[in-house]
Protein backbone atom coordinates (compact mmCIF):
# COMPACT_ATOMS: atom_id res chain seq x y z
CA UNK A 1 0.00 0.00 0.00
CA UNK A 2 2.82 2.14 1.30
CA UNK A 3 4.40 1.51 -2.60
CA UNK A 4 1.37 1.99 -4.38
CA UNK A 5 1.05 5.18 -2.60
CA UNK A 6 5.04 6.16 -3.54
CA UNK A 7 4.33 5.54 -7.31
CA UNK A 8 0.74 7.86 -7.35
CA UNK A 9 3.17 10.59 -5.40
CA UNK A 10 6.13 10.04 -7.85
CA UNK A 11 3.37 10.17 -10.77
CA UNK A 12 1.72 13.26 -9.44
CA UNK A 13 5.16 15.14 -8.89
CA UNK A 14 5.65 14.38 -12.58
CA UNK A 15 2.47 15.54 -14.36
CA UNK A 16 3.16 18.47 -12.21
CA UNK A 17 6.70 19.35 -13.60
CA UNK A 18 5.14 18.93 -16.71
CA UNK A 19 2.85 20.98 -16.59
CA UNK A 20 5.22 23.29 -15.58
CA UNK A 21 7.06 22.72 -18.28
CA UNK A 22 4.19 23.11 -20.33
CA UNK A 23 3.45 26.52 -19.26
CA UNK A 24 6.99 27.69 -19.52
CA UNK A 25 6.94 26.74 -23.13
CA UNK A 26 3.67 29.00 -23.60
CA UNK A 27 5.07 32.09 -21.40
CA UNK A 28 8.23 31.53 -23.45
CA UNK A 29 6.46 31.60 -26.66
CA UNK A 30 4.05 34.19 -25.22
CA UNK A 31 7.42 36.73 -24.15
CA UNK A 32 8.74 35.67 -28.27
CA UNK A 33 5.70 36.57 -29.72
CA UNK A 34 5.71 39.76 -27.59
CA UNK A 35 9.35 40.45 -28.43
CA UNK A 36 8.69 39.91 -32.64
CA UNK A 37 5.79 42.50 -32.20
CA UNK A 38 8.12 44.61 -30.30
CA UNK A 39 10.45 44.83 -32.84
CA UNK A 40 8.28 45.08 -36.10
CA UNK A 41 6.44 48.13 -34.56
CA UNK A 42 10.15 49.63 -33.92
CA UNK A 43 11.19 48.39 -37.27
CA UNK A 44 8.56 49.87 -39.27
CA UNK A 45 8.46 53.47 -37.09
CA UNK A 46 12.33 53.08 -38.50
CA UNK A 47 11.49 53.05 -41.89
CA UNK A 48 8.74 55.65 -41.93
CA UNK A 49 11.34 57.79 -40.23
CA UNK A 50 14.32 56.70 -42.40
CA UNK A 51 11.81 57.95 -46.20
CA UNK A 52 10.15 61.07 -44.45
CA UNK A 53 13.46 62.47 -42.46
CA UNK A 54 16.10 60.85 -45.06
CA UNK A 55 15.15 59.94 -48.64
CA UNK A 56 11.99 62.64 -49.48
CA UNK A 57 14.28 65.62 -47.88
CA UNK A 58 17.34 64.69 -49.79
CA UNK A 59 15.81 64.33 -52.98
CA UNK A 60 13.80 67.46 -52.71
CA UNK A 61 16.10 69.58 -51.72
CA UNK A 62 18.73 67.98 -54.60
CA UNK A 63 15.58 69.10 -56.87
CA UNK A 64 16.23 72.84 -55.39
CA UNK A 65 19.39 73.20 -56.03
CA UNK A 66 19.66 71.88 -59.61
CA UNK A 67 16.45 73.89 -60.38
CA UNK A 68 18.56 76.88 -58.92
CA UNK A 69 21.59 75.69 -60.77
CA UNK A 70 19.59 76.10 -63.90
CA UNK A 71 18.17 79.56 -63.69
CA UNK A 72 21.93 80.67 -62.93
CA UNK A 73 23.08 79.02 -65.71
CA UNK A 74 20.35 79.95 -68.24
CA UNK A 75 20.47 84.24 -66.76
CA UNK A 76 24.14 83.80 -67.42
CA UNK A 77 23.58 82.41 -71.20
CA UNK A 78 21.29 84.92 -71.66
CA UNK A 79 23.70 87.94 -71.11
CA UNK A 80 27.12 85.96 -73.18
CA UNK A 81 24.41 85.46 -76.25
CA UNK A 82 23.29 89.00 -76.04
CA UNK A 83 26.78 89.92 -75.82
CA UNK A 84 26.36 91.90 -72.42
CA UNK A 85 29.64 90.94 -70.49
CA UNK A 86 28.79 89.06 -66.89
CA UNK A 87 30.68 89.17 -63.69
CA UNK A 88 32.96 87.00 -61.86
CA UNK A 89 30.39 86.96 -59.35
CA UNK A 90 28.12 84.78 -61.22
CA UNK A 91 30.68 82.33 -62.16
CA UNK A 92 31.49 81.79 -58.84
CA UNK A 93 27.40 81.67 -57.78
CA UNK A 94 27.55 78.76 -60.20
CA UNK A 95 30.41 76.76 -58.80
CA UNK A 96 28.70 77.28 -55.44
CA UNK A 97 25.60 76.33 -56.34
CA UNK A 98 26.64 73.28 -57.97
CA UNK A 99 28.54 72.22 -55.30
CA UNK A 100 25.68 72.46 -52.97
CA UNK A 101 23.34 69.98 -55.16
CA UNK A 102 26.76 67.87 -55.50
CA UNK A 103 26.50 67.36 -52.04
CA UNK A 104 22.62 66.61 -52.13
CA UNK A 105 23.06 63.86 -54.45
CA UNK A 106 26.37 62.33 -52.88
CA UNK A 107 24.27 62.29 -49.60
CA UNK A 108 21.19 60.30 -51.96
CA UNK A 109 23.75 57.60 -52.90
CA UNK A 110 23.17 55.43 -49.78
CA UNK A 111 19.57 54.64 -51.21
CA UNK A 112 20.65 54.24 -55.21
CA UNK A 113 18.69 51.02 -55.01
CA UNK A 114 15.59 52.41 -56.19
CA UNK A 115 14.55 55.15 -59.00
CA UNK A 116 18.52 56.22 -59.47
CA UNK A 117 18.83 52.34 -60.65
CA UNK A 118 15.73 51.17 -61.77
CA UNK A 119 15.73 53.92 -64.56
CA UNK A 120 19.46 54.17 -65.71
CA UNK A 121 18.99 58.37 -64.04
CA UNK A 122 22.57 56.92 -61.97
CA UNK A 123 24.37 56.10 -64.67
CA UNK A 124 22.86 59.34 -66.82
CA UNK A 125 23.47 62.13 -64.74
CA UNK A 126 26.98 60.86 -62.78
CA UNK A 127 29.42 58.77 -65.18
CA UNK A 128 33.03 59.79 -65.25
CA UNK A 129 34.87 60.52 -66.95
CA UNK A 130 33.30 62.84 -68.90
CA UNK A 131 33.18 61.92 -72.71
CA UNK A 132 35.23 65.18 -73.75
CA UNK A 133 35.78 63.79 -77.57
CA UNK A 134 31.90 63.78 -77.71
CA UNK A 135 31.52 67.27 -76.62
CA UNK A 136 33.65 68.70 -78.38
CA UNK A 137 32.48 66.93 -81.81
CA UNK A 138 29.05 67.97 -81.30
CA UNK A 139 29.71 71.79 -79.92
CA UNK A 140 31.55 72.18 -83.02
CA UNK A 141 28.61 71.22 -85.41
CA UNK A 142 27.26 74.47 -86.30
CA UNK A 143 23.75 72.50 -86.54
CA UNK A 144 23.53 71.01 -83.03
CA UNK A 145 24.95 74.06 -81.52
CA UNK A 146 21.89 76.23 -83.01
CA UNK A 147 18.86 72.98 -81.45
CA UNK A 148 20.80 73.60 -78.22
CA UNK A 149 20.45 77.45 -78.16
CA UNK A 150 17.01 77.22 -78.91
CA UNK A 151 15.43 80.02 -76.40
CA UNK A 152 12.66 78.03 -75.60
CA UNK A 153 14.04 75.71 -72.48
CA UNK A 154 12.13 72.63 -73.52
CA UNK A 155 13.25 72.78 -77.21
CA UNK A 156 17.26 73.37 -75.94
CA UNK A 157 16.96 70.66 -73.47
CA UNK A 158 15.56 68.13 -75.74
CA UNK A 159 18.43 69.17 -78.11
CA UNK A 160 20.69 67.96 -75.37
CA UNK A 161 19.20 64.51 -75.25
CA UNK A 162 19.04 63.98 -78.49
CA UNK A 163 22.51 64.92 -79.39
CA UNK A 164 23.92 63.06 -75.77
CA UNK A 165 22.95 59.94 -75.74
CA UNK A 166 25.36 57.89 -74.23
CA UNK A 167 26.60 58.10 -70.35
CA UNK A 168 29.35 60.64 -69.77
CA UNK A 169 27.91 62.74 -72.10
CA UNK A 170 25.58 64.99 -69.74
CA UNK A 171 24.89 65.65 -66.08
CA UNK A 172 27.07 66.46 -63.34
CA UNK A 173 30.66 66.76 -64.59
CA UNK A 174 29.58 67.83 -67.89
CA UNK A 175 28.36 71.09 -65.76
CA UNK A 176 31.57 70.82 -63.67
CA UNK A 177 33.93 71.03 -66.62
CA UNK A 178 32.62 74.16 -68.49
CA UNK A 179 32.82 76.03 -64.85
CA UNK A 180 36.00 74.86 -62.90
CA UNK A 181 39.66 74.34 -63.84
CA UNK A 182 42.31 72.61 -61.34
CA UNK A 183 39.85 73.16 -58.42
CA UNK A 184 38.58 76.91 -58.91
CA UNK A 185 35.93 78.85 -60.35
CA UNK A 186 36.87 79.71 -64.21
CA UNK A 187 38.10 83.13 -64.97
CA UNK A 188 34.78 85.47 -66.18
CA UNK A 189 37.10 87.01 -69.10
CA UNK A 190 37.25 83.39 -70.85
CA UNK A 191 33.71 83.52 -71.10
CA UNK A 192 33.12 87.05 -71.67
CA UNK A 193 36.11 87.05 -74.78
CA UNK A 194 34.39 83.51 -76.03
CA UNK A 195 37.93 81.68 -75.63
CA UNK A 196 38.47 78.62 -77.62
CA UNK A 197 40.46 76.28 -75.04
CA UNK A 198 42.26 73.71 -76.45
CA UNK A 199 41.92 71.53 -73.34
CA UNK A 200 44.31 67.99 -73.70
CA UNK A 201 43.96 66.63 -77.26
CA UNK A 202 40.01 66.58 -77.17
CA UNK A 203 39.45 70.25 -78.38
CA UNK A 204 42.57 70.72 -80.38
CA UNK A 205 41.80 71.90 -83.86
CA UNK A 206 37.85 72.69 -83.06
CA UNK A 207 36.69 75.83 -82.59
CA UNK A 208 34.89 75.52 -79.87
CA UNK A 209 34.06 79.34 -77.71
CA UNK A 210 33.09 79.27 -74.18
CA UNK A 211 30.44 81.00 -74.93
CA UNK A 212 29.24 77.71 -76.72
CA UNK A 213 30.26 75.65 -73.77
CA UNK A 214 28.02 77.81 -71.71
CA UNK A 215 24.86 77.54 -74.01
CA UNK A 216 25.70 73.16 -73.57
CA UNK A 217 25.87 73.94 -69.94
CA UNK A 218 22.23 75.28 -69.99
CA UNK A 219 20.81 72.16 -71.16
CA UNK A 220 23.08 69.96 -69.73
CA UNK A 221 21.67 72.18 -66.07
CA UNK A 222 18.33 71.04 -67.49
CA UNK A 223 18.59 67.57 -68.36
CA UNK A 224 20.00 67.20 -65.10
CA UNK A 225 16.80 69.13 -63.72
CA UNK A 226 14.67 67.17 -64.86
CA UNK A 227 16.36 63.89 -63.73
CA UNK A 228 16.18 64.91 -60.21
CA UNK A 229 12.50 65.91 -60.12
CA UNK A 230 12.27 62.53 -61.66
CA UNK A 231 13.87 60.43 -58.90
CA UNK A 232 12.14 62.93 -55.91
CA UNK A 233 9.20 62.47 -57.62
CA UNK A 234 9.46 58.63 -57.74
CA UNK A 235 10.23 58.46 -54.32
CA UNK A 236 7.45 60.73 -52.71
CA UNK A 237 4.65 60.25 -55.24
CA UNK A 238 2.03 62.89 -54.91
CA UNK A 239 3.96 64.50 -51.79
CA UNK A 240 6.51 65.42 -53.88
CA UNK A 241 6.41 69.21 -54.81
CA UNK A 242 3.39 69.92 -57.81
CA UNK A 243 5.45 71.78 -60.00
CA UNK A 244 8.23 68.69 -59.76
CA UNK A 245 5.67 66.10 -60.30
CA UNK A 246 3.98 68.04 -63.12
CA UNK A 247 7.29 68.27 -64.92
CA UNK A 248 7.88 64.74 -64.29
CA UNK A 249 4.66 63.71 -66.29
CA UNK A 250 5.60 65.92 -68.92
CA UNK A 251 8.98 64.60 -69.91
CA UNK A 252 7.93 61.05 -69.46
CA UNK A 253 7.01 60.28 -73.20
CA UNK A 254 10.59 61.68 -74.11
CA UNK A 255 12.83 59.75 -71.94
CA UNK A 256 10.79 56.91 -73.17
CA UNK A 257 11.90 53.07 -71.32
CA UNK A 258 13.57 55.32 -68.41
CA UNK A 259 10.89 57.88 -67.76
CA UNK A 260 9.57 55.82 -64.84
CA UNK A 261 7.94 57.36 -61.87
CA UNK A 262 6.40 54.23 -60.03
CA UNK A 263 7.10 50.87 -59.57
CA UNK A 264 5.81 48.00 -61.67
CA UNK A 265 2.61 47.43 -59.46
CA UNK A 266 2.37 51.29 -60.01
CA UNK A 267 3.13 52.64 -56.21
CA UNK A 268 6.04 55.42 -55.47
CA UNK A 269 9.33 53.48 -54.30
CA UNK A 270 8.22 55.30 -50.48
CA UNK A 271 5.30 53.62 -50.13
CA UNK A 272 6.60 50.22 -52.14
CA UNK A 273 8.86 50.44 -49.03
CA UNK A 274 6.13 50.91 -46.20
CA UNK A 275 4.52 47.83 -47.98
CA UNK A 276 7.31 45.40 -46.70
CA UNK A 277 6.04 42.21 -45.95
CA UNK A 278 2.67 42.37 -48.16
CA UNK A 279 1.52 41.39 -52.02
CA UNK A 280 1.97 45.19 -52.88
CA UNK A 281 6.01 44.96 -52.55
CA UNK A 282 7.62 44.61 -55.61
CA UNK A 283 11.15 44.08 -54.36
CA UNK A 284 10.21 40.69 -52.38
CA UNK A 285 10.62 42.16 -49.06
CA UNK A 286 9.63 39.07 -46.38
CA UNK A 287 8.96 42.09 -43.27
CA UNK A 288 10.10 45.08 -41.77
CA UNK A 289 13.51 43.11 -40.98
CA UNK A 290 14.60 42.01 -44.71
CA UNK A 291 13.79 45.64 -45.67
CA UNK A 292 16.58 47.15 -43.55
CA UNK A 293 18.28 43.92 -45.18
CA UNK A 294 17.74 46.20 -48.68
CA UNK A 295 18.11 49.29 -47.06
CA UNK A 296 21.77 48.32 -45.23
CA UNK A 297 23.19 45.79 -47.88
CA UNK A 298 21.44 47.08 -51.21
CA UNK A 299 21.80 51.03 -49.87
CA UNK A 300 24.75 51.88 -47.26
CA UNK A 301 26.94 48.29 -48.14
CA UNK A 302 26.76 49.26 -51.79
CA UNK A 303 27.74 52.59 -51.74
CA UNK A 304 30.84 51.58 -49.27
CA UNK A 305 32.23 49.42 -51.98
CA UNK A 306 31.56 51.58 -54.47
CA UNK A 307 34.06 54.11 -52.69
CA UNK A 308 36.72 51.95 -51.65
CA UNK A 309 36.51 49.40 -54.83
CA UNK A 310 36.07 52.08 -57.57
CA UNK A 311 35.78 55.61 -56.89
CA UNK A 312 39.46 55.65 -54.98
CA UNK A 313 40.42 51.84 -55.75
CA UNK A 314 40.66 52.25 -59.51
CA UNK A 315 42.90 55.14 -59.86
CA UNK A 316 45.01 54.23 -56.19
CA UNK A 317 45.49 50.92 -58.29
CA UNK A 318 46.69 52.02 -60.60
CA UNK A 319 49.45 54.39 -58.97
CA UNK A 320 50.56 52.09 -56.51
CA UNK A 321 50.29 48.58 -58.07
CA UNK A 322 50.16 49.36 -62.18
CA UNK A 323 52.84 52.49 -62.86
CA UNK A 324 49.90 54.61 -63.38
CA UNK A 325 48.48 52.47 -66.25
CA UNK A 326 45.01 50.83 -67.38
CA UNK A 327 44.74 47.41 -66.34
CA UNK A 328 42.02 44.65 -67.47
CA UNK A 329 41.33 41.36 -66.16
CA UNK A 330 40.93 38.29 -68.16
CA UNK A 331 36.96 38.89 -68.36
CA UNK A 332 37.72 42.51 -69.95
CA UNK A 333 36.62 43.73 -66.31
CA UNK A 334 38.89 47.40 -65.57
CA UNK A 335 40.77 46.37 -62.47
CA UNK A 336 42.86 49.59 -62.95
CA UNK A 337 42.39 52.79 -64.40
CA UNK A 338 44.63 56.21 -63.20
CA UNK A 339 41.75 58.39 -65.16
CA UNK A 340 38.99 57.15 -63.61
CA UNK A 341 38.38 59.88 -61.17
CA UNK A 342 35.61 61.40 -59.95
CA UNK A 343 35.06 65.23 -59.98
CA UNK A 344 38.13 65.94 -61.64
CA UNK A 345 37.63 69.31 -62.86
CA UNK A 346 36.56 70.95 -59.91
CA UNK A 347 38.54 69.22 -57.46
CA UNK A 348 35.74 67.81 -55.57
CA UNK A 349 36.42 63.95 -55.13
CA UNK A 350 37.24 63.44 -51.24
CA UNK A 351 34.58 65.93 -50.46
CA UNK A 352 32.34 63.72 -52.84
CA UNK A 353 33.29 60.45 -50.79
CA UNK A 354 33.17 62.13 -47.53
CA UNK A 355 29.31 62.74 -48.41
CA UNK A 356 28.85 59.16 -49.73
CA UNK A 357 30.00 57.91 -46.34
CA UNK A 358 27.96 60.69 -44.44
CA UNK A 359 24.65 59.66 -46.17
CA UNK A 360 25.02 56.15 -44.76
CA UNK A 361 25.40 58.47 -41.43
CA UNK A 362 22.16 59.41 -42.41
CA UNK A 363 20.52 56.72 -43.33
CA UNK A 364 21.82 54.99 -39.78
CA UNK A 365 20.82 58.35 -37.72
CA UNK A 366 17.33 58.78 -39.01
CA UNK A 367 18.17 62.18 -39.98
CA UNK A 368 20.23 64.43 -42.20
CA UNK A 369 24.40 65.32 -40.69
CA UNK A 370 22.43 64.90 -37.19
CA UNK A 371 24.97 65.20 -34.17
CA UNK A 372 23.51 61.86 -32.77
CA UNK A 373 20.55 59.73 -33.84
CA UNK A 374 17.34 60.00 -33.89
CA UNK A 375 14.77 58.25 -31.57
CA UNK A 376 13.15 55.60 -34.15
CA UNK A 377 16.47 55.03 -36.40
CA UNK A 378 18.53 51.99 -36.88
CA UNK A 379 21.15 52.87 -34.50
CA UNK A 380 17.96 53.19 -32.21
CA UNK A 381 17.34 49.93 -33.08
CA UNK A 382 20.48 48.72 -32.58
CA UNK A 383 21.47 50.30 -29.30
CA UNK A 384 17.95 48.93 -27.97
CA UNK A 385 18.66 45.47 -28.70
CA UNK A 386 22.32 44.81 -29.44
CA UNK A 387 24.08 47.87 -27.72
CA UNK A 388 27.50 46.65 -28.23
CA UNK A 389 26.93 46.12 -31.89
CA UNK A 390 26.11 49.80 -32.05
CA UNK A 391 29.06 50.83 -30.72
CA UNK A 392 31.13 49.00 -33.25
CA UNK A 393 29.08 50.34 -36.02
CA UNK A 394 29.26 53.59 -34.83
CA UNK A 395 33.26 53.58 -34.23
CA UNK A 396 33.63 51.92 -37.69
CA UNK A 397 31.33 55.15 -39.11
CA UNK A 398 33.50 57.29 -37.28
CA UNK A 399 36.79 55.79 -38.51
CA UNK A 400 36.05 55.97 -42.20
CA UNK A 401 35.00 59.32 -41.78
CA UNK A 402 37.71 60.31 -39.87
CA UNK A 403 39.98 58.94 -42.46
CA UNK A 404 38.19 60.72 -45.56
CA UNK A 405 38.17 64.08 -43.35
CA UNK A 406 42.31 63.42 -43.28
CA UNK A 407 42.59 63.54 -47.00
CA UNK A 408 40.24 66.46 -47.66
CA UNK A 409 42.47 68.04 -44.82
CA UNK A 410 45.68 67.07 -46.52
CA UNK A 411 45.28 69.96 -49.08
CA UNK A 412 46.15 67.39 -51.89
CA UNK A 413 43.11 66.43 -54.19
CA UNK A 414 42.66 62.99 -55.03
CA UNK A 415 43.31 63.94 -58.69
CA UNK A 416 46.70 65.28 -57.88
CA UNK A 417 47.92 62.38 -55.65
CA UNK A 418 45.06 58.89 -55.51
CA UNK A 419 48.17 56.52 -54.60
CA UNK A 420 48.94 58.49 -50.96
CA UNK A 421 48.97 56.66 -48.04
CA UNK A 422 45.82 58.41 -46.82
CA UNK A 423 43.61 57.04 -49.47
CA UNK A 424 44.90 53.78 -48.79
CA UNK A 425 44.21 54.18 -45.34
CA UNK A 426 40.58 55.58 -46.10
CA UNK A 427 39.77 52.83 -48.37
CA UNK A 428 40.37 50.03 -45.64
CA UNK A 429 38.39 52.23 -42.80
CA UNK A 430 35.34 52.13 -45.50
CA UNK A 431 35.79 48.31 -46.05
CA UNK A 432 35.87 47.90 -42.27
CA UNK A 433 32.25 50.03 -42.05
CA UNK A 434 31.34 47.49 -45.04
CA UNK A 435 32.17 44.45 -43.14
CA UNK A 436 29.92 46.24 -39.82
CA UNK A 437 27.15 46.96 -41.98
CA UNK A 438 26.38 43.52 -43.28
CA UNK A 439 27.23 42.06 -40.10
CA UNK A 440 24.54 43.96 -38.54
CA UNK A 441 21.91 43.36 -41.63
CA UNK A 442 22.66 39.54 -40.71
CA UNK A 443 22.04 40.05 -37.18
CA UNK A 444 18.82 41.74 -37.25
CA UNK A 445 17.69 39.13 -40.20
CA UNK A 446 18.81 36.19 -38.07
CA UNK A 447 17.36 38.05 -34.58
CA UNK A 448 13.97 39.50 -35.56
Amino acid sequence: MKKTFKYMLLFAAAMTLSFSFVSCDDDDDDADDELRAEKAEMLEDVVNVYLSSVVYPTYADMSDATDELFDLIDALNTKLQAGTAATQSEIDAICAKYKEAREYWEQSEAFLYGAASDFNIDPHIDTWPLELEVLATVLNDANSVTALASSDDDTAISAARTQFTGEGELGFHGIEFIFFRDGQPRDVSVFNNDVVESYEDYFSGVSVGAKTEVIYARAAAGDLRDRTYQMEVAWAGSNADSEHVARANAIQSELGADAGLTTALGYSYGQDLLYAGTDNSTLAYSGWAKAMEVILIDGCSNICAEVSDQKMGQAYRSYTDYGGNVVEGEDGETLADPNYIESPYSYNSFTDFYNNIMSIQNVLYGNIEGSTYASNSIMAYLYQYNSEMAEDLQEELDDALAALQACINSGTPFAQNPGSTLVGNAMEEVDELDEELNEVSNWILKNY
